[in-house]
């Protein structure tokens, strides 16, 4: 009793009212928050579908929100609002595409339960769910009606929570309790008579409180006494003051940043009346097909006087965004956003906007907004569209053009270019992980192509002069990233067209490829690219940026991802970029890059920086004092000079964990299971990521790269125990998902025996490791000294990688280690060194030794070069 009246007094002394959260459209001047007049009127004049939306939803809705859907112009923007809107609950709520249905069979069982849906305990319902638990007391001369919520979690409060819902006098529904307000909020909660000992309005002064028949909580010990529940009640009362909790804070809809607020009224077309105003003359074309959609090429033409350019340190570029719409039957059919950078110099009057978009046969409206980024002036151009389908490509009527608008000729050159160009596609490997003898097959358009030169990682291999064009490649009995390359020729064996592929690049979701031109020794004039994009999952594209050499040509938001741009005719050989940027700053940004106009044959300089994340330990703990000085680097025995030295703490981990299900862990795999929830808990920080492989007679990829700790829970969750055991097929699979991927990361592997199903030997293994260059931290669970050859095999394939091997009883050790896993992981020093020109690259593995004056150095043990 005693530590019940000190906790509610602490409480009642220290708390402070809530705050209002800050607005997240506050920082979006396309926001303006409306009066409520003004609410009332635009919401009178919705549909009655809009209408009820925003009722049904009103629980749950953030006022910028509200603002938002009532700023759109039409019913196909307010019905994409709708969708986002449930998108963005789904994110928040990790519930992938589910919340929605929830959430409307909560809002069905509220009105049925509860007075009204805006009253505490339904919008407790509608945000939170049913609670596990409602205990309810018939204590009348004691205390108000009351019930006591208990919920196993709640989000952003705890575990094991409850909640106090009363029915206030003279009131006929329920609140729920608030302790702020000290003997007022005690005095709420008791029926009259029990309450008048309180009523004084020094009842909490220290005088009174030293007489516990004066104070609020001598009651208390009556609710115990009285009240059948009373236990419960003192609880509930108990946590709701010692927690703290932010009462206000549980009715609040989940938060959203201030980006995604005014996320929808960027990307839809909505006129703003005090812009000024730019003329733009639309046209649009029909040039050519892919698969059964037609390309639909528009173009504006922007006078370029009325476009004001940005400068910086003299230098000039017009800048226009681009905002689009393609409705279909009134229904926003796709919605796209494209930003387009002209130097300051650029020759013609008019500037021109090349917009492609991939639409089947129909009509069509579209409305497009173009607004200078500098001034805010804008167009608003709305026309219907009628999509033809193309059987044979129009010809473009290029000499009708006349030679001074050469903003014009881009269209017609580019639908000649499109239309009537040579192409040559390799078909890609159907299996992720191409390994052994694999025949590679190619797709040919057009007839100039007569033969194909095949190419693997640089080096002519063979060349096809009849029909089908492929050849079989060995890629080796282990996986490696290959390159493979193919070049179509024409009559007088030149050079026409190509394409190449990368094989074994891993898993990593976040990609950017340009997928043509991929070969071009002939590229000039008008020159469409397109390009794909992966993003990884919960994460969204903030900007695709094409560069012509180091010349930014345009920025595109939104698929499909194709531009065409001017390759200058006064120029040789240059290349392509394509760099894709999430909006999560932790990622950093993916390119991929392109040669062309490049000589037939172009010697490719092979100059390989050798990086070493080396760990130095003294007296048992990552040291961080050490210079250059104190480091050696020894390839082969002999001294390599340092090209880099690096001190690194704390940055983004992408980590692996590939955990033994054989029917061996069945005893164990409950433990491991939490222990490996645990780990990504403690070792995971923002901008991290991680993956789980579970292995038995085969590995499986139970959960891929993610950097929500809720996902890897999940892929956790779906472990079971049986069968035989794979473990050098899981080591090769579970390194295969580093591929690509950059920073500082380790593979943790788990396992309770030796391999008994493996397809790859323990040698494949190894080298496959030592090529991967990611370091391997094996755990042993209950393996027993005698096994030497289990133990050995496992402690070589770490060392030489960088890595540890650990050997523990019971997988309750398994936290112990884990912390020192971080802890090398979060410190360590980068070296790096280029080998020595007589260093042939594809040559044999070379023997690496880390030498340090103090301490011992962990480090990779070699390296192929």
């Amino acid at each position: 009793m005693k530590a019940l009246v000190a906790a509610v007094t602490l409480a009642f002394a220290s708390a402070i009212l809530a705050q209002t959260p800050p607005d997240p459209a506050a920082h979006d001047d396309r926001l303006r928050k409306l009066t409520k007049r003004e609410r009332a009127a635009r919401i009178e004049k919705l549909d009655a579908r809009h209408q009820d939306f925003l009722s049904d939803t009103e629980p749950i809705m953030l006022s910028p929100e509200i603002d938002t859907f009532l700023a759109l112009e039409s019913d196909a923007q307010r019905d994409a609002f709708v969708d986002e809107f449930w998108r963005r609950r789904d994110a928040l709520q990790g519930t992938s595409g589910r919340f929605r249905e929830t959430y409307y069979a909560r809002l069905e069982i509220a009105r049925d339960q509860f007075k009204r849906i805006v009253s505490d305990r339904a919008r407790m319902f509608l945000l939170h769910g049913p609670p596990a638990d409602v205990v309810r007391t018939d204590c009348g001369r004691v205390l108000q009606p009351i019930e006591v919520w208990k919920y196993q979690q709640l989000t952003g409060v705890g575990s094991n929570v409850r909640l106090l819902f009363y029915k206030p006098r003279y009131h006929n529904d329920y609140k729920l309790w608030n302790p702020i307000g000290g003997a007022i909020a005690m005095n709420e909660l008791f029926a009259s008579e029990a309450s008048a000992a309180v009523s004084q309005p020094d009842a909490l002064s220290p005088r009174r409180l030293g007489t516990e028949s004066q104070s609020p909580y001598a009651s208390i010990g009556r609710i115990q006494l009285e009240c059948s529940e009373g236990g419960e009640i003192t609880r509930a009362i108990t946590d709701m003051v010692q927690a703290r909790i932010d009462l206000l804070k549980l009715f609040e809809p989940p938060q959203l940043n201030a980006e995604e607020m005014g996320k929808l009224l960027r990307t839809v077309v909505i006129a703003n009346p005090d812009a000024p105003k730019l003329n733009a003359e639309f046209s649009v074309r029909y040039p050519a097909k892919d698969g059964s959609r037609t390309d639909v090429q528009m173009m504006l033409l922007v006078p370029k006087a009325e476009i004001t350019p940005a400068q910086v340190a003299g230098a000039e570029v017009y800048t226009v965004d681009v905002t689009g719409e393609v409705l279909k039957n009134g229904n926003l059919w796709e919605k796209y956003r494209y930003r387009f950078d002209f130097p300051g110099d650029f020759v013609g009057d008019k500037l021109p906007i090349v917009i492609d978009r991939l639409l089947r046969p129909a009509e069509y409206v579209s409305r497009i907004k173009v607004i200078d980024a500098n001034t805010g002036a804008e167009a608003v151009v709305e026309s219907n569209l009628t999509v033809p389908e193309i059987f044979v490509a129009e010809e473009p009527a290029i000499a009708a053009v006349p030679a001074a608008a050469p903003e014009k000729t881009v269209a017609a050159l580019k639908a000649e270019a499109t239309v009537k160009e040579s192409r040559l596609r390799i078909v890609p490997p159907s299996d992720e992980i191409v390994s052994g003898v694999q025949t590679i097959e190619t797709m040919i358009s057009g007839d100039e192509i007569k033969a194909v030169e095949f190419s693997l990682d640089g080096r002519k291999i063979a060349v096809r002069r009849a029909p089908p064009f492929s050849l079989d490649f060995d890629f080796g009995n282990v996986p490696q990233t290959r390159r493979i390359r193919a070049v179509g020729l024409n009559a007088k064996n030149q050079p026409v067209t190509g394409d190449d592929i990368q094989v074994n690049t891993g898993t990593d979701p976040f990609r950017v490829r340009i997928t043509s031109p991929r070969v071009a020794p002939h590229l000039v004039g008008p020159a469409r690219v397109e390009m794909d994009v992966s993003v990884p999952d919960g994460e969204e594209l903030a900007s695709l940026e094409l560069f012509w050499n180091e010349t930014r040509m345009a920025t595109l938001y939104d698929g499909p991802f194709v531009q065409t741009i001017e390759i200058p005719s006064t120029q040789g050989a240059g290349y392509l970029r394509a760099v894709a940027t999430v909006k999560n700053p932790a990622l950093p940004p993916v390119e991929d890059v392109v040669m062309v106009n490049t000589p037939a044959y172009m010697e490719e300089l092979n100059v390989h920086l050798v990086e070493l994340p080396t760990t130095v330990v003294i007296n048992g703990k990552p040291a961080s004092h050490l210079t250059e000085k104190a480091f050696k680097v020894l390839d082969e025995g002999k001294p390599v000079p340092l090209a880099k030295f690096e001190y690194v703490k704390d940055l983004p981990l992408s980590i692996g964990l590939a955990i033994d299900t054989s029917g061996s862990m069945q005893p164990k795999i409950d433990e491991a299971q939490k222990a490996g929830a645990q780990f990504f808990e403690k070792v995971m920080k923002r901008g991290d990521k991680g993956f789980v492989v579970a292995f038995d007679k085969e590995p499986q990829l139970v959960q891929r790269w993610t950097a929500k700790i809720q996902d890897m829970h999940a892929g956790l969750a779906k472990l079971r125990a049986e069968d035989m055991t794979a473990l050098y097929d899981a080591v090769v699979y579970a390194l295969y998902n580093f591929q690509g991927i950059r920073g500082q990361k380790a593979l943790v592997v788990i396992s309770d025996g030796k391999d008994t199903a493996s397809s790859f030997t323990y040698e494949q293994a190894l080298e496959y490791a030592r090529r991967a260059g990611v370091p391997v931290y094996a755990i042993g669970i209950g393996i027993r000294g005698n096994d030497v050859d289990v133990r050995y095999k496992l402690s070589r394939l770490s060392t030489e990688t960088g890595g540890a091997a650990h050997y523990i009883e019971t997988a309750r050790d398994l936290q112990r280690i884990y912390g020192e896993i971080q802890d090398e992981l979060r410190s360590q020093y980068i070296l790096g060194f280029y080998p020595a020109p007589d260093v042939k690259s594809g040559g044999k593995w070379r023997e690496l030794t880390v030498q340090v004056n103090e301490g011992k150095a962990k480090s990779i043990k070699g390296y192929f070069p």
